[in-house]
């Protein structure tokens, strides 16, 4: 989805550089304004180590450890977590390939089958690890894919904000009917998205709740998805991330994905 591009998602959920924009509402259409926070500069690569909190609707809480890495490779980027606790889910393995002119590859890895499975396009409506986020949730979406309509500006939490309405040009290509972001206009940064079905309903939000800068590079330290269907959200906080350090390309391989050793 352009709220949230994978690559940043898996970089604990949202980078920009910190700079000043001077466009206005006025001189900006909604093609551009996706374009814009699809195309946001977040490093040439990351790596993170990111906690985790499942609490579902009778308040009963699952904690999760997980490092995260992106890379970019050429005009696309890869993406690699892995999660390192508790035991019930250690060395659960995902990896990401963007492609340019389809549909990004996604692999699973689970330790308990010794093997690495493809995730097909069916399956992209399923949640991912029992989170909130679903296999959609975690690709970029083709900006071409969508309309995108700039609703109005707003100011939320000192934030001034467009408000962008993107709707899939073919219905069949995604679960939702529709997804609004409001992104904060010097950063082309996504503060809230809601996620509406097909019927029309918010189904689910994604709020930015802790914007830092690190390396120079504004980050989303903290972040929940909140299921409003299923009364359940997943919250994720970034203990450590680095950018532009080097992360090897063996990472965002199948092979390290199986024996990271």
């Amino acid at each position: 989805m352009i709220a949230f591009p994978v690559r940043t998602l898996l970089a604990a959920m949202g980078s920009v550089v910190l700079c000043l924009s001077p466009m206005s509402a006025r001189s900006m259409d909604g093609n551009t304004l996706a374009e814009k926070v699809l195309n946001r500069d977040d490093g040439k690569d990351s790596y993170a180590i990111v906690r985790m909190l499942l609490i579902d609707k009778g308040g009963n809480k699952r904690f999760r450890k997980l490092i995260a890495a992106t890379k970019e490779f050429g005009e696309v980027s890869k993406s690699f977590m892995r999660f390192t606790e508790p035991a019930s889910i250690e060395g659960t393995a995902f990896l990401i390939w963007e492609n340019q002119d389809r549909d990004d590859d996604q692999f699973l890895y689970l330790p308990a089958l010794r093997r690495v499975r493809r995730i097909v396009s069916n399956q992209k409506d399923s949640r991912f690890v029992n989170t909130d986020y679903t296999y959609e949730d975690m690709q970029t979406r083709k900006i071409e894919k969508d309309h995108h309509k700039i609703l109005g500006t707003v100011t939320v939490e000192g934030y001034d904000c467009w408000i962008l309405e993107s709707t899939p040009k073919d219905p069949e290509t995604s679960q939702y009917g529709k997804w609004v972001s409001w992104i904060i206009k010097p950063l082309f940064l996504p503060l809230k998205t809601e996620y509406y079905n097909k019927r029309g309903r918010v189904e689910k939000i994604l709020f930015a709740n802790d914007i830092q800068k690190v390396d120079g590079i504004a980050t989303v330290m903290d972040s929940e998805m909140r299921n409003l269907r299923r009364r359940h959200r997943t919250f994720m906080k970034t203990d450590t991330i680095r950018y532009n350090t080097g992360v090897p390309d063996r990472i965002f391989t199948r092979r390290y994905l199986e024996n990271p050793d």
